[in-house]
């Protein structure tokens, strides 16, 4: 019994190994784009980003990660959007390949107003929504596609 026990165990310890059978799936989302419209922000990924947390903050938490330096941002109502695990370049080994090569800070006509990177550390990706005003928020995945409407 003892030797049926430690074959098992050896076996599921040898069936983690071996590589993944998804090894061109990148660990993390990558970033490809970002368009802002008056009533929507959407974020386009190479693949779907796993978590996606957005909530309302105050001015003073809109910062860089890291730093903790404030981002000015336009608005009176500020969102933030997290995307875990996620990031803007794809790191293969010592060789950085940019997935995301568009602007930091992106205008909108409003009430959406201005968006803004924030955070691109340790698999975390924020972007800050500046808003004309408080307004009711829904975000939609469809595929490696992530949108942030209002109103």
């Amino acid at each position: 019994m003892r030797r049926v026990a430690l074959a098992v165990a050896g076996a599921a310890l040898l069936a983690g190994c071996g590589g993944s059978k998804h090894a061109d799936v990148p660990t993390n989302a990558l970033l490809t784009g970002v368009h802002v419209d008056s009533m929507s922000v959407t974020f386009e990924f190479k693949s779907a980003p796993r978590d996606v947390k957005v909530a309302y903050q105050p001015k003073s938490r809109i910062v860089e990660s890291g730093s903790g330096a404030p981002v000015p941002l336009k608005g009176k109502a500020y969102v933030v959007v997290h995307f875990v695990p996620a990031a803007t370049a794809d790191i293969q080994g010592e060789k950085v390949i940019l997935t995301y090569t568009g602007p930091r800070r992106l205008s909108g006509p409003g009430p959406v107003l201005e968006t803004a990177k924030t955070s691109d550390f340790e698999a975390d990706l924020a972007w800050a929504i500046g808003l004309e005003r408080r307004l009711p928020f829904r975000v939609a995945q469809h595929g490696t596609t992530v949108t942030v409407s209002f109103g």
